[in-house]
């Protein structure tokens, strides 16, 4: 276990205390890192991860001193803080957990979460390596989220469905209030494809109502086409067509709104040309969505919302067993309705992750049939002896769980889970 989450793990015992003014103190101690670096702020239930590495990506490929702030980590904690596309290393990482815990204990800082140290983190090594831009994708909601202490250049909401209703409220209009805490005003706020008074007119009305109190320009994703693995889109006054590395027939909905947020950002940056974004794009790669190892499928569909969307991606897929393991205030039962398109629950094989979150295997072979398993890894060697030739074991459900599974397939170190 590195130093940095040695140090910094106490603190998730204080759990998750949304709002903003503690983070604004700690940054102002701090010397307000955010204020010294323009961002991508990206919001959303599903896919802000992704929408997040697409821009970084690009901006990278126009040869942009980059740092990409994502949560949680997959398996070492340092994955959250990304420069240039690199984890930072441990040294840095720890010696400036080291500082903060010593400035906390010091009282020079606010008593801070471990999201919001975390937060902290990011903007010292972001300032410490020089980055010029900055993305960072929201941890929850947004409204009150430690990110959202920040100067951004362009938002972006994903798409709005349920999840953490205990805290970002049980309709989607009030979710859609929370996401749009994020809009600043006069900053160009890019929403997903299917924020739409016809797809979603809930979320979009919810928006549109704390976009005009904000004084927030709305932009549409827009029309795109898909071919295959191909998405083509006018953007910047010309035709393009991008080649996305990462699978998922919901990816194409994110590659063009990262490129709708790419071309807000273009227009303040001639590096930022439709050939850096494909190479960006093509080069983009993130773990543990859709990403096919050997005869296992990885994917961290953690709510309905993903579910849904991995199985409608997996039609075609000849899916032989599911290994799957999810948080106990998740809609498990939905999510495994879901996954009977794709296979029988004699087929299904449940683990949990080692967190107090996660639900019991025997709880989630209750609901509609299946096998409960010891652990994730004995899970997925049943799963593996059920399998035929040209057959694939799909792991999914909480990126707890999928991090565990896929740590053991590919013998990584794995640093503990935090659900924050």
């Amino acid at each position: 276990m590195s130093r940095a989450f040695e140090r910094l793990a106490p603190l998730a015992a204080k759990g998750m205390v949304l709002g903003l003014d503690t983070m604004r103190d700690a940054l102002r101690a701090s010397g307000d890192p955010q204020r010294r670096t323009p961002c991508a702020h990206v919001a959303g239930t599903n896919g802000k991860g992704s929408v997040s590495a697409l821009i970084d990506g690009a901006l990278r490929a126009a040869k942009i001193r980059t740092g990409l702030y994502t949560s949680p980590h997959l398996h070492r904690f340092v994955e959250r803080f990304r420069v240039g596309g690199a984890p930072i290393g441990d040294e840095l990482a720890s010696d400036l957990a080291d500082a903060i815990m010593d400035e906390m204990a010091r009282a020079t800082l606010p008593s801070l979460t471990f999201f919001e140290a975390a937060t902290l983190l990011a903007w010292r090594a972001f300032a410490r390596a020089g980055v010029s831009f900055a993305v960072l994708e929201v941890g929850l909601g947004g409204r009150l989220d430690a990110t959202t202490v920040c100067e951004p250049e362009v938002t972006v909401i994903t798409r709005i469905a349920f999840d953490h209703a205990d805290r970002l409220g049980t309709t989607l209009d009030m979710i859609a209030r929370e996401k749009a805490g994020i809009l600043k005003p006069g900053v160009p706020c890019v929403l997903g494809p299917d924020l739409t008074m016809a797809k979603s007119p809930e979320a979009r009305a919810a928006i549109d109502e704390v976009a005009r109190a904000v004084g927030a320009p709305l932009v549409e994703t827009g029309p795109y086409e898909v071919r295959g693995a191909e998405v083509r889109l006018r953007w910047c006054d010309e035709d393009v067509t991008l080649r996305p590395s990462l699978a998922g027939a919901w990816q194409m909905g994110n590659v063009a709104t990262a490129a709708r947020a790419l071309e807000v950002l273009a227009a303040k940056r001639e590096r930022i040309t439709s050939d850096a974004m494909a190479d960006g794009f093509a080069a983009t790669r993130w773990p543990a969505r859709m990403e096919r190892v050997g005869g296992v499928l990885f994917d961290a569909a953690h709510n309905l919302d993903g579910m849904r969307a991995l199985v409608d991606a997996l039609r075609g897929q000849r899916v032989g067993a599911v290994v799957f393991g999810a948080s106990r205030d998740k809609d498990y039962a939905g999510m495994l309705a879901a996954v009977e398109a794709v296979a029988p629950p004699a087929r299904w094989f449940f683990g949990a992750a080692p967190m107090a979150r996660a639900a019991e295997p025997k709880a989630l072979a209750k609901v509609r049939g299946g096998t409960a398993c010891a652990s994730p890894e004995e899970a997925l060697a049943q799963a593996q002896a059920q399998c035929g030739a040209g057959e694939v074991v799909l792991v999914c459900g909480s990126i707890y769980f999928v991090a565990r599974v896929r740590a053991a397939l590919l013998g990584l170190e794995q640093e503990p889970s935090i659900g924050l």
